[in-house]
C-alpha cells in the first residue's frame, strides 16, 4: 500500500512538472506572439504598460475584465491618433502592467495609479473612456479627481454591482496552496479554449477572431489571471462606494450601450446611471452587445468628437 501511494504520489508530481513546463511555453508563445505593443511608466511603484500617438486633446482609455489595450489598439485607437493625443493603458495587472500591492486592484487605487501616470506623461485635463469594469474605474477618477479631467465616455460600463460575478474558475488562484499550482499549471493550456465569454460579449455580432485569439493567449497567463480573480475580492466594495456618490459628478459624461448586452444590463448601468448623474448624455445602439466598439465604432468617435466640442 505504502509503494502504491508513493507511485502515485511519484505520477502527480512528474504530471504537474510536465504541465508546468508546457504552460511556461505556452506563456512564452502568447508573449512572443503578442509583445509589449507601446512604453512603460512608473507609477509610485507600479511599472504600467501604454500606447500613445497623436497630437491634440488628450484622450485616455482603459479596458474591461476581460481585455488589455488591444481593447482599443485593435478598434478605433488609430482613427483617434489623427485628431487626439491618444494614450490607452493596460490597467494594473493586465496586459504588460503590474499590480504591486493588492490595493491598487481597487477602482481607487487604479484611479491613483493612472493619475500618477498622467503627471509623469504631462497629460492635463483628458477625456476618459472606459469600457466594462474600466468604466466604474473611470467613475472613480472623475470622483476623485474633478478637476483633472474634461469628462468621460463609458462604453458598456459597469456602475452599479448587486452580486459579484465571474464563476468558480476566476476563484482559482484565491484557493490557498492549491490555487496558485493550478494557475500555473492547468490555466494557461485550458484558458485557450475559453472562448465562450467573447461570444457571448460580441452577441449578437460574431467575434472577431484576431482579437480573440490575442485575448485568450495573454488572458490564460497566470500573472493576468491572478490579478482578475484578485480584482473580484474588491470589485463589490469599489462600485458600491462610488454608485451613491454619482450626483457629485459635474463633468460631462456620455453614456453607450447595447440593448443586447449580455454581459451587463443597460437600463441599471446605463439608464440608471444616466439618471444619477448631473450632466449625462444616454446613447443606446439597438441590438448592440458587449462590444459595441469593436462592431460601432462610427459611434464611438462621434460621441468623443461630440464631447470635445
Amino acid at each position: 500500500m505504502v509503494k502504491y501511494l508513493k507511485v502515485v504520489a511519484l505520477t502527480i508530481i512528474l504530471m504537474m512538472a510536465f504541465l508546468f513546463l508546457v504552460s511556461r511555453f505556452m506563456i512564452w508563445q502568447a508573449e512572443r506572439a503578442y509583445p509589449p505593443q507601446g512604453n512603460f511608466i512608473m507609477a509610485e511603484d507600479t511599472k504600467l504598460h501604454y500606447v500613445r500617438d497623436g497630437s491634440g486633446s488628450p484622450v485616455v482609455m482603459l479596458h474591461g475584465r476581460d481585455g488589455t489595450l488591444h481593447e482599443y489598439t485593435l478598434t478605433f485607437f488609430d482613427q483617434l491618433v489623427s485628431n487626439y493625443d491618444a494614450v490607452a493603458f493596460d490597467r494594473p495587472g493586465y496586459g504588460y502592467s503590474q499590480w504591486g500591492d493588492e490595493a491598487h486592484l481597487s477602482t481607487e487605487g487604479q484611479a491613483y495609479l493612472i493619475n500618477q501616470a498622467l503627471q509623469k506623461l504631462d497629460l492635463e485635463n483628458p477625456l476618459i473612456i472606459g469600457h466594462s469594469y474600466g468604466g466604474a474605474v473611470a467613475l472613480q477618477y472623475l470622483l476623485d479627481y474633478p478637476d483633472q479631467v474634461k469628462g468621460a465616455v463609458l462604453i458598456s460600463g459597469v456602475a452599479y454591482i448587486d452580486e459579484i460575478e465571474g464563476g468558480a474558475i476566476l476563484n482559482i488562484p484565491n484557493i490557498p496552496l492549491v490555487g496558485p499550482v493550478l494557475t500555473n499549471t492547468l490555466i494557461p493550456i485550458g484558458g485557450r479554449f475559453a472562448s465562450g465569454i467573447y461570444e457571448q460579449a460580441f452577441w449578437p455580432a460574431e467575434a472577431d477572431e484576431t482579437y480573440v485569439n490575442a485575448m485568450l493567449a495573454l488572458y490564460s497567463r497566470p500573472a493576468q489571471f491572478t490579478a482578475t480573480a484578485r480584482e473580484l475580492l474588491f470589485m463589490y466594495e469599489s462600485v458600491n462606494a462610488i454608485s451613491p456618490r454619482y450626483n457629485e459628478i459635474k463633468v460631462p459624461v456620455s453614456i453607450i450601450f447595447g440593448t443586447s448586452d449580455q454581459l451587463l444590463d443597460y437600463e441599471i448601468d446605463g439608464v440608471a446611471l444616466d439618471d444619477a448623474l448631473p450632466k449625462s448624455s444616454l446613447v443606446l445602439i439597438k441590438d448592440g452587445g458587449h462590444k459595441i466598439h469593436h462592431t460601432h465604432q462610427e459611434v464611438i468617435l462621434e460621441v468623443i468628437d461630440q464631447m470635445h466640442q
